[in-house]
């Protein structure tokens, strides 16, 4: 990292901090939170400064313009779950920081991320694994069995099972991208792989989907879906793999409608909430009159009636908050902040030295993709409601922590790019 990149670096990633400091000290002067959460916030700012000389010191030389713009996008989080509930914002700082602690771990730990796609099938099978276990063992909350509960404490095995889906299917498809691509079984018109290319991609997700389907929770089978059939397409450039996918998405929601209450009250409230706007429309018509009610540039930090009128703000609708205090202006410019995070995971995967870590970073840009528009179009009525939470701004340890893993596979991917072609990659924001 040459001197000038730091300098960028520091900048970008102080600016975020000013964010989260003026944003805290607004909350504060209005009394939302107090002087108990400034030690949370000092070991998280320590933890970035101490970052940023870790990255000078340790000579990265990849894209920590990636990083800059999650930790601005966290940093809103962390303002906003604080707006909603100081208490929660506590342990949102503690889970933040562990996760910083984790990013590095891969950033510097991890000498060589090719290493992983050797593993392939241990993935898929620890994927599987992990469901199983929460659908034997897991605790139902909203409908699904998404969480394992260990004194006192709750985790959600989906997000691990995200990264490991990722690392499986990027070594999968790396190993038979030839014969996906082109097949060797002639069908009618099509030339199609065989069972024994085809087969293992189909047999693992076929069953995620199914036991996702059994844990009845189908928001994030859904984001396994289009994770699957895109990053299939992304890697093949066959159309076919998309027209195919359309009459088996149709099905499965299908079923879905039919099989559980939940969604067809998720999905009834979404065509028309009105009627039940007391009800079962609660949420979602409460979070359009936020978000109506921010106008252009918002009612400001702490003026508005969505932290506490939609139920579960601090996940499933914390972008109503954000849409409602900070307006117009305020949403689109955290859209801008994921937009810009997922064009830089593309360009680290088309700059990658090796086409497991072009498929791994495509895979990762892929699913922040999907999770972001999924939820952004619930949250707007332009889609039934998912329960799913906005990728480092929602609460939750498991998400923030998980994300913040792969943001650091990213990181490694673009670090090895940098290193075998020296500026090739942007660099700490330079250029374009």
């Amino acid at each position: 990292m040459t001197v000038k990149s730091f300098l960028n670096t520091v900048l970008l990633r102080c600016l975020a901090l000013v964010a989260l400091g003026v944003g805290w000290g607004t909350l504060f002067l209005q009394g939302r939170t107090d002087l108990s959460q400034l030690s949370y916030l000092g070991v998280f700012a320590g933890l970035i400064i101490l970052g940023m000389v870790l990255e000078f010191f340790g000579h990265s030389r990849g894209d920590s313009l990636i990083f800059s713009v999650v930790l601005m996008i966290m940093c809103i989080g962390l303002v906003f779950v604080t707006r909603v509930d100081a208490e929660l914002a506590s342990r949102q700082l503690i889970w933040a920081a562990i996760g910083i602690v984790l990013y590095y771990g891969v950033v510097f730990g991890l000498k060589d991320y090719r290493r992983l796609g050797n593993y392939s099938f241990i993935w898929g099978l620890l994927a599987l694994v992990l469901l199983i276990i929460t659908l034997v063992f897991g605790v139902t909350t909203g409908g699904a069995t998404r969480w394992l509960e260990f004194g006192g404490f709750t985790v959600q095995p989906e997000e691990m099972v995200k990264v490991c889906a990722l690392l499986f299917l990027a070594s999968y498809l790396n190993a038979n991208r030839e014969l996906l691509s082109i097949g060797n079984t002639q069908v009618g018109p099509f030339s199609l792989p065989g069972r024994q290319v085809i087969g293992p991609f189909l047999l693992l997700m076929a069953l995620v989907m199914g036991f996702l389907a059994a844990q009845k929770s189908l928001g994030t089978a859904m984001v396994f879906f289009f994770l699957f059939v895109l990053l299939m397409y992304l890697v093949t450039g066959r159309k076919l793999y998309l027209v195919s996918s359309l009459p088996l998405a149709a099905i499965c929601s299908g079923l879905g409608y039919l099989l559980f209450s939940h969604v067809r009250v998720r999905v009834d409230t979404w065509i028309n909430p009105w009627p039940e706007a007391t009800g079962g429309g609660f949420q979602i018509s409460q979070s359009l009159f936020a978000i109506s009610a921010g106008g252009l540039f918002g009612t400001g930090l702490g003026q508005g009636v969505a932290a506490y009128k939609v139920p579960v703000a601090e996940t499933d609708f914390i972008f109503a908050v954000v849409a409602e205090e900070t307006g117009f202006v305020g949403a689109m410019a955290l859209i801008a902040l994921f937009v810009i995070l997922i064009v830089r995971c593309f360009i680290v995967s088309m700059r990658s030295v090796d086409r497991f870590g072009q498929i791994l970073a495509g895979g990762i840009g892929i699913l922040v993709a999907v999770e972001t528009l999924v939820i952004l179009a619930g949250v707007l009525k332009l889609f039934p409601l998912t329960g799913l939470v906005l990728p480092w701004v929602s609460y939750g340890g498991n998400s923030l922590i998980l994300h913040l893993i792969l943001l650091g596979l990213m990181t490694n991917m673009s670090n090895m790019s940098a290193t075998v072609w020296p500026g090739v990659l942007v660099r700490g924001g330079e250029g374009a």
